[in-house]
Formats: structure tokens, sequence, C-alpha cells
């Protein structure tokens, strides 16, 4: 177990700096790619800021995460520390007393968990507690289930609540997904959206919703990309009838409130 004195709590500190710097400066890498390729044309402006965008909710998640850890997970940080090259696996043993192999990582460098999903679920049971909610997905990730002609589409919106004629079966938000049965002309299927791939939401009728930046997929947030034959698909209960464009989305708390002048469905 790490000892809590001030040289080695000194120390946890300065592992906790080292590994907020290196992911910050790995993932500054991608921005400048980013701004690379929109220097010479090869990119929009609406790329390259997505591309920050995403920057800062990657660098942001890090942060909540590595400086939680410090508190119940001490031992978790250093095995990071050292998968990342910041600290000697020596230096690891003589502190934690055994060999990091032993010890869990806290994957704080990583991107694999979706640390808003819990923002989202909140998000989305207050959405749905005042009336039909519009979530938009990427029914292109691997784990959404929705109708196969729908599968290639970046931009779905399907519409969830609980009052709705025909009645959605089984709605459940939870930690992993929001999920129910919808009808698509006149048939049943089980949609599953993982909060992985939910971007957006906004209560129907309102002109404002609820935007992740750092998960719109690029080639929504760019415009560019292929597209389904039929455009983008925005389904309505029992039909597949179109749903008017959603205004302006503002940032989702507690990520930052810049206001984004997207339009997520034309």
């Amino acid at each position: 177990m790490l000892e809590r004195d001030p040289k080695t709590l000194a120390r946890l500190q300065a592992v906790v700096t080292a590994l907020i710097e290196h992911r910050v400066s790995t993932s500054l890498v991608d921005v400048e790619r980013a701004l690379a390729r929109w220097r010479t044309g090869d990119h929009s402006a609406l790329a390259a800021h997505g591309a920050v965008l995403r920057h800062a909710a990657r660098c942001e998640r890090t942060v909540e995460r590595v400086t939680a850890a410090a508190g119940d997970r001490p031992e978790g940080i250093l095995r990071d520390a050292v998968d990342a090259g910041l600290m000697a696996e020596d230096e690891f043993v003589q502190l934690v007393g055994k060999s990091p192999t032993d010890v869990p990582s806290i994957d704080s460098l990583g991107d694999e968990d979706d640390a808003s999903a819990p923002d989202k679920r909140r998000t989305l049971e207050q959405l749905l507690a005042r009336g039909p909610v519009l979530v938009h997905v990427d029914a292109r990730r691997a784990e959404v289930s929705v109708p196969a002609r729908f599968r290639a589409d970046p931009s779905l919106v399907l519409r969830f609540g609980y009052s709705l004629t025909p009645a959605i079966g089984e709605l459940s938000v939870d930690d992993e997904a929001i999920a129910g049965t919808l009808t698509f002309s006149g048939q049943p299927f089980r949609c599953i959206l993982p909060w992985t791939a939910v971007y957006a939401a906004m209560v129907e009728g309102e002109q404002r919703g609820t935007v992740w930046p750092e998960d719109v997929p690029e080639d929504v947030l760019t415009g560019s990309g292929d597209q389904p034959a039929a455009g983008p698909a925005v389904v309505k209960d029992a039909s597949d009838a179109p749903i008017a464009a959603l205004a302006p989305i503002e940032a989702a708390e507690p990520r930052s409130k810049r206001a984004t002048h997207l339009k997520l469905v034309e």
C-alpha cells in the first residue's frame, strides 16, 4: 500500500501533473494535424474547430479521472505512469511494494470508456420528463441496434417518449444506453443507442437542445463524407416522416458552454 508521508505524496502529485501534461501534449498532436490540414485547404474550419473541441473534452476527462483517482486509487495512477514511460518500474516497486502488473490501471490516458455517459443519462432523463425527445445518434457505430436501412446514417434521429402513440415498449435509460422498441412503418424494432454513439438531444417542439460536441462525428460536423442514398433518416413513431431541422444546439453541461451553430439534421 502506498504510504502517505509528505515525500510520497509530493511524488504522487508530480506524477499526476506529468500524466495530465502527457495527455495534453499527445492530444495536441491531433489538433496540430487538423490545423495543418485546414491551412493547406484539406480541412474545413469546422473540422479544425471540431478537433479543438474534442481535444478540450479529452483533456477535461483526463483531469477528472486522474484527480479523482489520486484520493482513492493512487497506485493505479502510478501504474499508468509506468505504462506511459513516466516512471521506472523500480521506483514503482519501492513506492507501492509490488510489481506494476499486480496493480490495476485506471486507464487515465485512454478513451475507451465514455466518461460523458452519466451526463448523457442524466440529461436524457430530464428531457424525457418534459416530453418526447429527439435523440441524434451515429448509427454506423457497431454497438448501435437500429433497422438495417438506417445503419449507414451518421445523423439518425429517433423519437423517444413515455406517452407516444404507438407506445415505445420497454423504454429504458441506464448507464449504458437509451433503448426501446420503436415502430418503423408498422414494424416494431428493438433499438439500442449506447451513449458512445449519442451526440445530441432535444425536446420535440423546443428550439434549442443539448449537444456533446466532442462526440459529433466529423463528417456530420463538416457536412462531408458519404451520406445514405435517401438522406439523413429522421424517424417519427410509426412512420418515417421527417421532423423539422433543429435550431442551433447548446453545449451540454458540465461541458464547456460554447454555443455551436451546427444544424445536426438538414
